[in-house]
């Protein structure tokens, strides 16, 4: 025989199961609202859909973004699913890539960066856009989601939009989201009237192009704009453009006594192109500290084997422990690996960690060998960047060493070896 429910059981039930369908009828009456003859009542429900986080309030908003007569009620729509933040939405953003409305379209495009990439906007979408490609020399785009082809084409049509803010914020954009299928895009948006929209595509060819790609950049290193110019300059460096070098000896040598010869520098510096040993060899001479660490710099990545004794004679009569740095670099390239010390010590400094993490990664997985024996350094901060950076350009036997670090006593140790475990893992394919 079943007992009965006590009273205040009874009461709590019924309590409940009355929220419950209050909480169903709300949601539904927020669908029906997206239909109302009342702007302002399908502007409302939009909004409140969105803060909803439900995902299957997708399906309406989706269908509001193709029905909805009015602009800034489709806006909201779109805004409404970068609250939801759920793939799904993915194709109903591709369709307002293309609404009639630029403000519509601008949006849709911002949505579908942070909706990738994972990250949240605060402020406008062409200022996200910038500072988020800025922050980064690569594509950043969340690890564990492919982009659906749909979007890097929609944002390739982009990059042809009536609005130059908005072309500007897609050539932004493919950087972003690793959009090499479109890359060509990219290029052809070189020759854009605008020069943000040339600028921003140059950065985003210097991000996921190839150094065949960056060939195309060579013209713009006499663009009429000095903002495409700079951001040239660092395209034509990350990529490696070694026919620029001749280019840029020729700025470098117009521009000895301005700022922007440093920055000129930086570039041939980078770029490897041998024929410049000459005029790296008379820089390191120079009394600017900035210069002459370019200059070794250069010098490591053009010259041969030969030099290494004199590498070594120069670092050990130099007494700036920046420059001595830059020479441990030059003589770790040249195939000293005992200079790599210096580096690897060096990847905690708020000083010289970023450029210790830029040598280590430009030397490769060449070295992997010569860092893991770090792992186990005393210095967890040295442990964890050695975690980054192994993730990012080991291979499967890295697996190897980097698990015993995943019960490292540090949780910023473990934490990062863990990501860098699962990440080498995802990209072999399980293989380890």
């Amino acid at each position: 025989m079943k007992k009965a429910l006590p009273a205040v059981a009874i009461a709590l039930l019924v309590t409940f199961s009355g929220a419950a369908a209050q909480a169903a009828s709300s949601f539904d009456d927020l669908v029906a609202n997206l239909k109302s003859p009342n702007v302002r009542t399908r502007l409302e429900a939009a909004a409140a859909l969105g803060k909803t986080r439900r995902v299957e309030a997708v399906t309406p908003l989706a269908a509001a973004i193709r029905s909805e007569p009015e602009a800034r009620v489709r806006e909201e729509v779109v805004k409404a699913l970068r609250d939801l933040r759920d793939l799904s939405a993915v194709p109903a953003l591709v369709a307002a890539m293309s609404d009639v409305e630029p403000a519509v379209r601008e949006e849709a495009l911002g949505t579908l960066v942070e909706i990738y990439s994972d990250r949240e906007r605060q402020g406008a979408v062409g200022r996200f856009l910038q500072v988020f490609s800025d922050e980064y020399e690569g594509p950043t785009g969340a690890p564990f989601t492919a982009v659906d082809p749909s979007v890097y084409r929609a944002m390739a049509q982009a990059l042809r939009d009536e609005n130059k803010g908005i072309r500007e914020e897609a050539a932004f954009a493919l950087g972003i989201l690793d959009g090499k299928p479109v890359v060509g895009d990219l290029v052809q948006a070189l020759q854009d009237s605008e020069p943000a929209v040339r600028g921003a595509a140059a950065s985003s060819i210097g991000r996921i192009g190839s150094t065949r790609d960056g060939e195309q950049l060579i013209p713009l290193l006499s663009d009429e704009s000095t903002s495409v110019r700079t951001r040239t300059l660092q395209a034509i460096g990350a990529l490696r453009v070694q026919q620029a070098g001749p280019a840029l000896r020729a700025q470098f040598e117009a521009n000895r006594k301005k700022e922007s010869a440093v920055r000129i520098l930086d570039a041939l510096s980078k770029v490897g192109d041998p024929a410049q040993a000459d005029l790296f060899r008379e820089v390191v001479r120079d009394p600017d500290p900035e210069k002459k660490r370019l200059a070794i710099e250069g010098l490591g990545r053009v010259s041969d084997a030969s030099m290494v004794s004199a590498f070594k004679k120069d670092f050990q009569r130099e007494r700036s422990d920046d420059l001595r740095l830059a020479y441990s670099f030059a003589l770790a390239r040249l195939g000293d690996r005992d200079f790599l010390d210096s580096i690897v010590l060096g990847l905690t400094s708020s000083v010289t960690g970023k450029r210790c993490r830029a040598y280590i990664l430009e030397l490769g997985p060449a070295i992997l060998g010569d860092l893991y024996p770090y792992l186990n350094d005393q210095d967890a901060g040295i442990r964890a960047e050695l975690c980054d950076i192994i993730g990012t350009m080991g291979d499967a036997s890295s697996v190897t060493w980097l698990e015993p670090l995943v019960k490292d006593p540090s949780p910023k140790v473990a934490d990062r070896a863990n990501r860098a475990v699962e990440h080498l893992r995802r990209v072999s394919g399980g293989r380890s």
